[in-house]
């Protein structure tokens, strides 16, 4: 995996964002978000389009399959959150790579196009995906 140093206005905002408690959500409505049953009108494109979440071995069209996600996030950077990870991740996708994935390949868009709302909705939903396999 490739970390890349975070800005630090991004990093303040993430701290002041978990002790705010902002990381909870809605994980029914973060569903119907990443699978574009409930569109963000800044957002042109689903979740589900580029990424898989079943066991199969599926990928999405460009992205990561993420079934598991939620036990892998938990563990890919030492001391953070799992929560945070895919905060991070969502916000600002070029700070983890993997899976040989490149930088530039997942819209930088979403801190500009999604609410604090919809992020913690979406991490919410993530969390669900715990397959215990990876595919």
């Amino acid at each position: 995996m490739h970390l890349r140093k975070l800005p630090t206005s991004l990093f303040i905002l993430l701290l002041t964002l978990a002790g705010c408690g902002v990381f909870g959500g809605d994980a029914e409505r973060g569903r119907k978000i990443f699978s574009a049953e409930e569109p963000i009108s800044a957002v042109n494109f689903a979740c589900i389009e580029c990424h898989a979440v079943e066991p199969d071995g599926a990928t999405g069209f460009m992205g990561q399959n993420l079934a598991n996600i939620a036990n892998r996030a938990g563990s890919t950077v030492p001391g953070q959150s799992a929560e945070t990870y895919l905060r991070i991740a969502i916000l600002d996708p070029d700070a983890y790579l993997s899976g040989g994935y490149q930088e530039g390949i997942h819209p930088r868009t979403y801190a500009d196009a999604l609410s604090d709302r919809d992020v913690a909705d979406l991490i919410a939903y993530l969390m669900t995906l715990r397959s215990g396999e990876d595919p």
